[in-house]
């Protein structure tokens, strides 16, 4: 009982000076100093040291709200260049949280004109900006992504302009800011200069978008192919043929009539509706991720995007007998796919 109270008088005694230290403004100093250097300091550098092609997703839901989740965004790294799919709301907060290198960032490039797909593009235009782009941001977009890129930078001239006024054009040149919008060709590679690399983009159905794309992306001998959103029209099977990783999107029938019963609203209940007749189906992303012999298949965009575990189980409940590779991705899912063998790795980002 002594030792007991002895052990006690200590633990509180601890305690007390504790509090005492963290009313002292050279402990608070000292502290904020230590916090603030881990902050602006990335203690585990964002590009690998091995040469590899990695994916990174860094927006994994649906306009379907998911707390803690962006909209559709994919990074894809080969060697130390960087391309990014997508840019839907929320997920360059992401991309600045996981101390992306925006120097490194070679393109942007947009599946189709639906808002949780460029929605941040203003974002990515400052933060690269900041971190010293030497060029317009390059976009690469599906007819109409010029009406986009100029749409943005009237609505931001403003910005432009007070941003380079009170910093100057050593560090915000004028020069750089904006957009360098191309329109995407149908199976016509994307222009890069990252030895090893080929972006071969290829239309699929996404009625009634009018130009929506996926895209195959090749280096060194490892590939990947990012659906964007779709119907199994075959398109995405058809360029899937033996690929290391294939990134879909997937929609659960199942769930998404069950959310229809207990709609709110008729609109909403009517939205529901709509969406199932042009997104692939989860047993369509099994099935073509096997008739297409991939290695493994990661779930993107996913509607609804599942919120435990029950949920979770439900949605891939289709899948069940058809795939077994897969896996649901999380804002900070990690494929690394080093060059010179066949290892697939899974990980995520802190």
């Amino acid at each position: 009982m002594k030792k007991l109270l002895i052990f006690l008088s200590l633990i509180i005694a601890i305690y007390l000076i504790g509090q005492l230290a963290l009313n002292s403004h050279t402990v608070q100093d000292r502290i904020l100093n230590i916090g603030l250097k881990n902050i602006l300091s990335n203690s585990e550098p964002f590009l690998d040291k091995e040469d590899s092609l990695k994916v990174v997703i860094c927006g994994s839901r649906s306009p379907l709200p998911s707390p803690g989740r962006a909209e559709s965004c994919v990074l894809v790294e080969a060697g130390d260049d960087i391309y990014i799919f997508d840019m839907g709301n929320g997920s360059v907060n992401n991309l600045q949280e996981f101390q992306v290198p925006w120097t490194n960032v070679k393109a942007v490039l947009i599946t189709h004109m639906h808002s949780d797909h460029m929605a941040d593009l203003p974002d990515a235009h400052l933060q690269s900006w900041i971190q010293g782009r030497n060029s317009p941001l390059m976009v690469y977009g599906p007819e109409g992504i010029n009406l986009v890129t100029k749409g943005f930078e009237l609505a931001y001239s403003a910005d432009y302009q007070y941003r380079n006024e009170h910093h100057g054009d050593e560090i915000l040149p004028m020069s750089v800011s904006g957009f360098n919008a191309v329109e995407i060709v149908d199976n016509e590679l994307i222009p890069n200069d990252t030895p090893g690399l080929e972006i071969l983009p290829f239309v699929v159905d996404h009625y009634p978008v009018n130009s929506s794309f996926g895209f195959k992306v090749s280096y060194k001998g490892r590939t990947v192919v990012i659906s964007g959103d779709t119907i199994h029209d075959g398109s995405v099977q058809k360029y899937s043929q033996d690929i290391d990783l294939l990134v879909h999107s997937a929609i659960s029938i199942d769930i998404v009539e069950r959310m229809r019963k207990v709609a709110p609203t008729p609109q909403f209940d009517k939205i529901l509706f709509d969406i199932q007749d042009y997104h692939t189906k989860i047993e369509e992303a099994g099935e073509i991720a096997r008739d297409a012999n991939v290695k493994h298949l990661l779930i993107y965009h996913s509607i609804p995007t599942p919120r435990n575990t029950v949920m979770e189980r439900v949605f891939f409940r289709p899948i069940e007998g058809i795939y077994e590779d897969y896996t649901l991705s999380d804002d900070g899912t990690r494929v690394v796919m080093p060059v010179g063998n066949n290892e697939i790795v899974i990980d995520k980002i802190n």
